[in-house]
């Protein structure tokens, strides 16, 4: 008997529950924390405005390549090694770009990053893995600081434990202020404005989703029957819906009246909070907004300034971190010398290294084939020298103005000036040809112009008439050279070399 109305009571009190309403949800959990639910937390943030700032950095950090240096980055590049064929493919189940990503995933959502060594039979690392911060448990301490860290313990599979030595495993992490240890997360200095983002995105899914209202309620203290309340609707739908209806009048019968809806302006004051968050989220890990297409006003400038900070304050500090434990934990194991660097992530301004790189090339500070080494290129036989001298060291010849009686050596015993029936037979032929030269050499300084013309004087046979005697074509080229060196136009050139009458 005693067990019956147990029974019973209890299933009254499952009866009684029923009729009572669900508990609201509660507010989503704050994030932070160094334990086990704190980390796995933060793996979940992988959503929202955090998902479109991490896969920003992470996408363009696991795209930059990571080349190998000799005498630790000082030396040239070593293009075959164990450790780069390592990094190339680290494991039977991920490329490179895979596991660069997972990691600067894992770093940029918990603060910490961690990879496993697992070595061959020859004691050399065969396969990089990486393990999920979630499993963390502990990290081991030493007893002084002869050995800060004496090994990595996470939960396996099954809930075992897991401990790897200090020298197995490559660690990543943002330094916390709080612990010389423990890394810290972007997100977790973000943690509030991360839940208000949360909460906001419930609410809006929510508010979709269970409160859907129409615009107007038609009500009446009349009780009207199923097929009157279905005649009124379709009447009113087919007379206030579409385009075609908009503001047209209406008639009500039956003591219709028509109540529309609003809403409150708590509504709307969520859509302003979001952009709140939206902005401390992306200032937490360095993403301008602009670079998620978040502006719209944007022109080239203006793109390539933003594109400049996101890479100078935002990936360069990621590349020197994954670089620093690269060279320290992993290199070691292959000896000394060595020493992984990335390529500039930092996008220059173009117009300015040209220019740059034209005076380097004008004073002979820098040759041919160094200025082709920089921009990858192989060299060439003549670019081992510097191409033209500087201005100080120019001859009479070469800074003389464009008239036809210069002291060049090269012309000395020539007439003062070529033939006038020479001259006036040049004239076609420069209209015609002067264009394409003008173009050539667009942007060329003087100096490089003369030395070109110099080294290719059949660059400027197609100005010369042809059965010119020699040593009047002669006279005639280096004027047109010198012409063409200092930038004239064909009509300036025309001037040069032409009487009036020939004009």
């Amino acid at each position: 008997m005693k067990a019956w109305l147990k029974r019973l009571s209890q299933l009254g009190a499952r009866r009684k529950g029923l009729d009572l309403p669900y508990p609201p949800s509660p507010p989503p959990p704050f994030l932070g924390g160094s334990g086990f639910g704190g980390r796995s937390r933060q793996l979940a943030a992988y959503q929202g405005w955090v998902f479109a700032a991490v896969n920003a950095i992470a996408q363009r950090v696991a795209g930059l390549p990571l080349k190998l240096y000799s005498q630790e980055g000082a030396g040239p590049e070593v293009a075959s090694h164990p450790a780069l064929d390592l990094l190339a493919r680290p494991n039977p189940l991920m490329t490179r770009r895979q596991l660069r990503f997972t990691l600067v995933t894992h770093l940029e959502l918990t603060g910490m990053a961690f990879l496993l060594m697992v070595d061959n039979a020859l004691g050399r690392p065969a396969e990089l893995w990486p393990l999920l911060p979630s499993d963390l448990i502990e990290i081991a301490i030493g007893p002084d600081t002869r050995q800060p860290i004496t090994g990595f313990v996470f939960s396996g599979p099954k809930g075992e434990r897991l401990t790897y030595g200090s020298g197995e495993v490559i660690y990543l992490r943002h330094p916390s202020p709080a612990s010389l240890v423990y890394g810290a997360s972007p997100i977790e200095a973000a943690a509030h404005a991360f839940d208000i983002d949360l909460a906001v995105r419930i609410y809006q899914r929510n508010f979709f989703r269970n409160a859907a209202r129409p615009e107007v309620v038609l009500q009446t203290d009349q009780r009207l029957t199923e097929e009157e309340a279905r005649r009124l609707l379709t009447r009113w739908n087919q007379k206030h819906q579409g385009l075609a209806h908009v503001f047209e009048p209406t008639l009500l019968d039956n003591g219709l009246k028509a109540q529309p809806l609003t809403y409150s302006a708590k509504d709307f004051e969520f859509m302003a909070l979001a952009g709140w968050t939206q902005d401390n989220l992306l200032a937490a890990f360095g993403v301008p907004a602009a670079k998620l297409g978040l502006v719209k006003d944007v022109n080239r400038a203006n793109a390539a300034a933003v594109d400049v900070t996101f890479n100078s304050e935002c990936v360069r500090p990621r590349l020197d971190l994954i670089e620093d434990a690269l060279n320290t934990f992993l290199l070691r194991r292959y000896g000394g010398g060595l020493a992984f660097r990335h390529d500039n992530p930092v996008p220059g301004d173009r117009a300015q290294e040209h220019r740059q790189a034209m005076e380097r090339l004008d004073r002979g500070v820098l040759t041919i084939n160094e200025v082709r080494a920089g921009l990858g290129l192989a060299p060439v036989a003549w670019g081992d020298k510097p191409f033209a001298p500087t201005q100080a060291q120019m001859t009479p010849a070469q800074s003389a103005p464009a008239t036809w009686d210069a002291e060049d050596p090269a012309l000395k015993g020539l007439p003062a000036a070529p033939p006038r029936a020479l001259r006036a037979r040049a004239v076609p032929l420069v209209r015609a040809h002067w264009p394409a030269l003008e173009g050539r050499f667009a942007g060329w300084s003087p100096a490089k112009v003369r030395y070109e013309l110099g080294r290719r004087p059949e660059l400027l046979e197609a100005l010369i008439p042809a059965g010119a005697p020699a040593r009047e074509a002669r006279r005639l080229r280096a004027a047109l050279a010198d012409c063409l060196a200092r930038g004239f136009s064909a009509d300036q050139t025309l001037s040069q070399i032409s009487d009036p009458i020939t004009r």
